[in-house]
């Protein structure tokens, strides 16, 4: 085959559209940027300021810096009034913390008490919110600056007024001059989303190129799934943004975006899984065919949208075979979707006609984004020591509390340890016992953080020793040297806390060369206090009041199984009523949040301490993610009114089963399999239902591996035969169901839930339902069915009684699927697993 090669162009656009895909919305590039900016004119203006005063400016300058580093790195409101308002918290919390440092300078052992009950204090108003974190991190920053600065009480005046200017200024910049508009930074995420949509294209192309089975073709799967994966984080992202002030017209132009970036997922997750083998060896390769798919994908990679927009649709009508025109298709959609959410943006609200029950509703994200990414750990970690269903005992102390107590604890012996190396520099190993629980919520990520504050101090400190001498100890080769290093640091943070550090280090290398302080040995002295800070943090989260992540992992997957159940319920819910109001892209929304905080705080397990890889909890998160991917596409595939019994059927069993797990409540074994028996027959077809009904089976072969956990004492011989009864309009129907055997002899009797739904426990064989409304001018129904426990009944669908009824069949495992299954459908054997997996080809 004939590769073309690209031109330098091409290796510019592709190289624009790594460094795009890799920073969502330029999110990290322009809060460095910001933040680098106000850090310099901070400088000058309190340079200025020291100047005309008659000050030296040495002190005004640096905590200038340290104000508009806070102001630029901490503050997240959402508003600029909300802004303007933490702004003014952040400087008296600042000023709060230095006054407190000096009232007991005097004093060593009254300091180093005070210095324990404010980092308490700092960490325990994390409670109230975010503007409470920043304060809580600006007391302690003045603490520590206080210290680090040699403060004097006579002092705190002129320090009040250099802490006033630099926010007032850093106020103007930020929301005058340099102010974020959100409708441009989710304009941004949506060219990071395309451009990595263009790199799975790309990939693509690259796996199909590869002979499978060899080594090279599983690290570019591998490639290719991390790429996916990051397509979904990426949407996310999006879904945060748009629930932010003014990044969108209305809420009807976020909902049309969030339905065009889900539309766009599924579309290039598909083309991913059939790209690969249609166009692998032996099928059509020629790039130069216009229309051919290869030539559309490679389109694609390149970033030509509105051409891919133009000629898939046509080629998909002009090609014949399956896998071809399914992968054009594919590709149609995708194109498709970047031009209907370019026009959402574009468009203008109307506010004519009334409002649909959807559209009376206001728009809520997914997520809430923490400056401009997805949140970490702690909401997921907060609802573990605090359940908000009140079913389960809460611990007595909330995760804040625990942090504060940790953190006290901490510091108190890194006081204890680092005063023993140095009386004056002590503070470095509170600093690095602190920031040990900044961000932090579980064991694993203390002990992770910590350690590689510890290996970005070390490699920070060989480069400040080898570049500190070098430059020397002029201002103006010094600072843009620190200004650089700062930039670093912040763009680096959310890729690399040891870079992040390293940089740091290196900025305090050249401080300390201002400062005419600089020494190997006190570098080494700083590493030496941060050793003994990381240690202690790591310890004390080990040992004082921990929150073990397998825990923490634990409550991640009963949030996944509960957003899993909202989504089986909603999608039901429309299945049966053409009414239905449920917002489906918002509930599969939901279901990737709690994804992203599976994986989040379940990927630390698939290492052991030894570093051996754990199969089970990879297995576990690898379930987690395709179960996922197929709700989503359950959920896109749902239209108003158009179940059938047996998939609203699966849908509500499937839904019973996860809430029952959320719960605690035992699942019993083979549920899940009885679910994809359901299916069979249907999963066959063709059209819409077929879809709906493949996507279901294979959901439910894969939530077993989400699912056992959870195991019943009694055996799978114990499990009811469940099903529900619905009325002629498809809505719920209050029956009376009655089971009889072949002697005449009543098995059990139930009355159906508000939902319909209904569970009868017999032994197996074939007996008399019969389903008694209790609402008159209904017909009741009734028919033989083979029942037994595990039994999932296809829905019992009432009638006015003007036709005459019948009961749809039921399926079990066992001997009497064949018995049981519909008329004309042939019987499927082996384990229901298998024949979930097997719908894929149909898929």
């Amino acid at each position: 085959m004939q590769r073309t090669v690209p031109t330098a162009s091409d290796r510019l656009l592709r190289a624009r559209d790594r460094f795009v895909a890799s920073d969502p919305g330029l999110v990290r590039l322009v809060s460095a940027v910001r933040a680098v900016l106000a850090i310099a004119s901070t400088l000058g203006v309190e340079y200025l300021v020291a100047t005309t005063t008659g000050t030296p400016p040495l002190v005004p300058m640096m905590l200038g810096a340290v104000v508009a580093m806070l102001a630029s790195f901490g503050i997240f409101d959402a508003t600029r009034a909300g802004q303007a308002v933490t702004l003014c918290f952040l400087a008296l919390s600042m000023l709060a913390g230095m006054g407190v440092a000096l009232l007991v300078d005097r004093n060593r052992l009254a300091s180093l008490t005070a210095f324990v009950v404010v980092v308490f204090v700092a960490v325990w108003v994390r409670r109230f919110g975010l503007r409470y974190f920043v304060c809580g991190m600006g007391g302690f920053m003045g603490y520590f600056f206080a210290l680090f600065l040699s403060l004097r009480p006579e002092m705190l005046p002129g320090v009040a007024f250099v802490v006033a200017v630099a926010i007032v200024w850093v106020m103007l910049l930020t929301l005058v001059l340099l102010p974020i508009r959100n409708d441009r930074v989710l304009r941004r995420m949506l060219r990071s989303f395309e451009a990595r949509l263009a790199g799975i294209a790309g990939t693509v192309l690259c796996v199909a190129d590869l002979t499978p089975g060899t080594a090279e073709r599983q690290r570019a799967e591998a490639r290719l799934a991390s790429l996916l994966e990051r397509v979904t984080e990426a949407a996310l992202v999006i879904d945060g943004q748009l629930g932010a002030p003014g990044a969108v017209a209305d809420d009807d132009a976020a909902r049309d975006v969030r339905r065009a970036v889900l539309d766009a997922e599924l579309a290039v997750a598909a083309s991913a899984r059939t790209g690969p083998d249609v166009l692998g060896p032996g099928t059509e390769r020629d790039t130069g065919t216009a229309g051919s798919p290869r030539a559309l994908l490679a389109m694609l990679h390149r970033g030509r949208w509105d051409a891919v927009a133009q000629q898939a649709p046509a080629a998909a009508d002009r090609t014949a075979a399956p896998g071809p025109r399914r992968l054009l298709l594919d590709v149609a959609v995708l194109a498709g979707a970047r031009a209907e959410w370019a026009g959402a943006l574009a468009a203008t609200p109307t506010g004519a006609g009334a409002p649909t029950v959807e559209e009376a509703d206001a728009f809520s994200p997914a997520v809430q984004l923490f400056g401009g990414g997805l949140p970490g750990s702690a909401g997921t970690v907060t609802r573990l020591h605090r359940p908000p269903d009140g079913t389960r005992p809460a611990s007595r102390l909330s995760l804040t509390t625990r942090q504060a107590v940790q953190v006290a604890v901490a510091t108190a012996v890194a006081i204890a340890v680092g005063d023993a190396l140095s009386h004056q520099r002590y503070y470095w190993a509170v600093l690095a016992a602190f920031i040990a629980f900044t961000g932090t919520a579980t064991v694993a990520e203390t002990v992770r953080k910590a350690v590689h504050r510890i290996l970005g101090t070390m490699i920070g400190l060989v480069g400040a020793i080898a570049l500190v001498p070098v430059l020397g100890p002029d201002v103006a080769v010094v600072l843009p040297v620190i200004l650089v290093s700062i930039f670093g640091a912040l763009y680096l943070f959310r890729l690399s806390y040891v870079l992040m550090i390293f940089f740091i280090t290196l900025m305090l290398g050249e401080l300390y060369a201002l400062l005419g302080t600089f020494s190997v040995d006190l570098m080494v002295l700083r590493l030496q206090e941060t050793v003994v800070g990381g240690v202690v943090g790591c310890a004390v989260s080990v040992l004082v009041l921990p929150t073990r992540t397998r825990s923490a992992a634990g409550e991640a997957h009963r949030g996944l199984l509960d957003a899993l159940t909202g989504l089986l319920e909603s999608v039901d819910r429309t299945l049966r009523h053409p009414g239905a109001g449920d917002d489906l892209w918002a509930a599969a929304r939901a279901l990737d949040a709690a994804v992203h905080q599976t994986l989040l705080l379940g990927r630390p397990l698939t290492r052991t301490w030894l570093g051996a890889t754990d199969r089970d909890v990879a297995r576990w998160l690898a379930a987690c993610t395709a179960v996922a991917a197929h709700a989503r596409r359950l959920a896109r595939s749902a239209r108003p009114g158009a179940g059938t019994p047996a998939v609203t059927g699966a849908c509500a069993r499937l839904a019973q089963l996860t809430a029952a797990a959320v719960a605690g409540r035992p699942v019993p074994p083979g549920s899940c399999d009885a679910v994809v028996d359901l299916l069979v027959g249907a999963a066959a077809g063709s059209g819409r239902t077929a879809v709906l009904a493949r996507e279901a089976g294979l959901l439910a072969a894969e939530l077993p591996a989400l699912l056992e956990g959870a195991r019943p004492d009694d055996p799978a011989d114990g499990a009811p035969a469940v099903g529900r009864v619905r009325g002629p309009g498809g809505a719920p129907a209050a029956a009376a169901v009655t089971v009889v055997d072949a002697a005449g002899r009543q098995l059990d009797r139930v009355t159906t839930a508000d939902d319909g739904s209904f569970a009868v426990h017999v032994a197996a064989g074939t007996h008399l339902l019969v389903a008694a409304p209790v609402a008159a001018g209904t017909a009741p129904y009734g028919g033989h069915v083979a029942l037994g426990p595990g039994t999932v009944l296809a829905d019992v669908v009432l009638d006015d009684g003007t036709a005459p009824g019948v009961v749809p069949g039921a399926v079990r495992r066992g001997a009497t699927r064949a018995a049981a299954a519909p008329t004309g459908a042939t019987p499927v054997r082996g384990p229901a697993r298998s024949v979930g997996r097997s719908c894929v080809r149909h898929a």
